[in-house]
């Protein structure tokens, strides 16, 4: 049985990093015949209806436009994929498959040390979230950038409520999620320090979970983790088949509120 992956592009090709970590040749596929050369013992394709393999599992990493249509002629099969953010342009593209059992999302910052340490018992007043970075996505810096803390949003807090957006250098959003509010700032080619970053208000003091650094700041403690790999820990766990729950409704409730922005 083989790991099939489709799309050798930026995120494809650390997908491919990490299988290879993992003492995994997959079967690789991508449309630029080229990318054959970025493993000389991996089976190469460049269209997916040609792969001869047996398939037990499928990571998609393409345009998002072409998402749905890859994985659903797997899941139709029967084969687990797990498939790259945003999964889907539009909630009634994601509606044909969102349900299916066998469909999981990537959701990287889940595995973000900050993020499984923060304390759950914060009476938090307000939060205040940059992610400011210096390349660019496939469709816009909300669903690029923003889609990232709002599933943490939601694993963490609850749904959110968005009052308002602004789309400039930076662009930003704002609103409720359990009656608390919070500003989501983003940027593709950001002109100053790159940034991934949470400040949460609380009654008792300021958390800060940095994302980037892999820090959780409550008060004057700084808690760290030295080393560690998200993205391998996330390819690892879908490997073995175990799921993130509630990844596919998180990702529905992300592409609602991306294409009813104001």
């Amino acid at each position: 049985m083989h790991v099939l992956l489709i799309g050798l592009g930026n995120m494809g090709s650390k997908y491919l990093r990490k299988l290879i970590d993992l003492n995994i040749s997959p079967v690789l596929c991508d449309i630029d015949p080229s990318k054959n050369d970025l493993c000389e013992d991996c089976p190469f394709y460049c269209h997916f209806g040609d792969v001869k393999e047996e398939v037990s599992r499928v990571i998609v990493a393409v345009d998002p436009k072409d998402h749905v249509t890859i994985a659903r002629e797997f899941l139709r099969k029967g084969v687990p994929v797990l498939l790259e953010k945003p999964p889907a342009v539009s909630s009634d593209e994601f509606e044909e498959i969102w349900e299916d059992p066998n469909l999981e999302i990537s959701e990287i910052e889940m595995y973000s040390f900050p993020v499984r340490k923060l304390p759950r018992d914060l009476d938090v007043r307000r939060i205040i979230i940059e992610r400011l970075g210096k390349g660019r996505g496939y469709i816009d810096p909300f669903w690029d950038l923003a889609w990232h803390d709002l599933y943490l949003i939601q694993h963490l807090f609850g749904e959110v409520e968005v009052r308002s957006a602004r789309r400039g250098e930076v662009w930003e959003m704002e609103g409720l999620v359990r009656g608390v509010p919070f500003t989501l700032r983003v940027a593709w080619e950001y002109r100053g320090e790159p940034r991934r970053r949470w400040v949460l208000e609380t009654e008792s003091g300021t958390v800060v979970m940095d994302l980037m650094r892999e820090q959780l700041k409550v008060g004057d403690r700084v808690y760290s983790k030295e080393g560690g790999d998200k993205l391998k820990e996330m390819v690892e766990d879908f490997l073995k088949g175990m799921r993130r729950e509630g990844s596919t409704r998180r990702a529905m409730f992300n592409i609602r509120i991306l294409e009813n922005l104001p």
